[in-house]
């Protein structure tokens, strides 16, 4: 549900480009000339004597674009951002806010998650997953699985006292359905009188997937089940078995999960090799 990496710096970088209306900025060559300044080959701009290097316009790019894939965003624009962002970044030094201990802590993280992802990235580069890998992995977990289908009806409400009066409510011949399209909050139950249609249990919360289960065809939870989204009474309908994906389908999918397995394994070999010492509340 995937890339915490600078996301940070790329929420306020959007920020900047649309919620401020920036609508241009100064290329590289009408920076350098703007502040007098020789050294600036690898500058984009150049602010108050501090230059802004191609790098971290290329840098910018690249998260803008992995973000928000659909925005297309101008060099200009992002230029004219980083502009935006180097003055507030001196401002914030002529108030001697990096000496805050909540911004030296925000900046140690910035440092340690962007070389952290550079180390994960030349990692990955040299990790070869073969499409046999791939093979023995959906041979050994999945071709020969018993998957399971489900399709089910829910009303969802704030309140466990609200579920339980639409409990009553169906005790008394309500159609759930009607009780869907009347006291549910989720927005499709209008159209749709609370259906889910088909589902796996992998696609739904576990203590909803877990109520779905313990029910027959035709039965509704005997009482509310909470989630995180709220109260459910839930409705099951039907219930059949699901053939399993083909591997041509799901192979790069398997791929991508064994790279973040050899990940996982390489950081165990990390921690195994350094000395750490961790202090909770003082604690040693």
């Amino acid at each position: 549900m995937k890339k915490t990496c600078l996301i940070g710096a790329v929420v306020l970088t959007s920020a900047l480009l649309v919620g401020c209306g920036i609508t241009g900025g100064k290329s590289a060559a009408s920076a350098d000339k703007d502040a007098g300044t020789a050294n600036v080959e690898n500058a984009v701009a150049v602010v108050n004597g501090k230059p802004i290097s191609k790098n971290a316009l290329n840098n910018l790019m690249s998260e803008i674009g992995k973000q928000n894939p659909d925005q297309n965003v101008s060099e200009d624009k992002a230029v004219d951002s980083l502009v935006s962002r180097e003055l507030l970044r001196q401002d914030a030094e002529r108030q001697n806010l990096q000496k805050s201990p909540a911004v030296i802590g925000r900046l140690e993280n910035v440092s340690r998650d962007a070389l952290a992802q550079a180390a994960i990235d030349s990692f990955r580069k040299g990790i070869v997953v073969t499409d046999a890998e791939c093979r023995k992995e959906y041979d050994a977990k999945i071709a020969g699985a018993e998957l399971t289908e489900f399709k089910a009806r829910h009303i969802l409400v704030e309140t466990d006292t609200q579920a339980k009066e639409v409990l009553a409510s169906l005790k008394k011949g309500a159609k759930f359905a009607d009780l869907a399209k009347k006291h549910s909050k989720d927005p499709s139950a209008q159209q749709n009188g609370g259906d889910l249609g088909w589902f796996n249990p992998g696609q739904m919360l576990p203590e909803f997937s877990s109520a779905v289960a313990s029910l027959k065809n035709g039965e509704t939870s005997p009482a509310p089940v909470k989630t995180k989204f709220g109260w459910h009474v839930i409705q099951r309908e039907d219930v059949r078995k699901q053939a399993p994906p083909a591997f041509d389908d799901i192979k790069e999918q398997i791929r991508t999960m064994l790279i973040g397995q050899k990940l996982q394994q390489h950081i165990e070999e990390l921690k195994k090799s350094a000395k750490i010492e961790t202090f909770v509340s003082g604690k040693k």
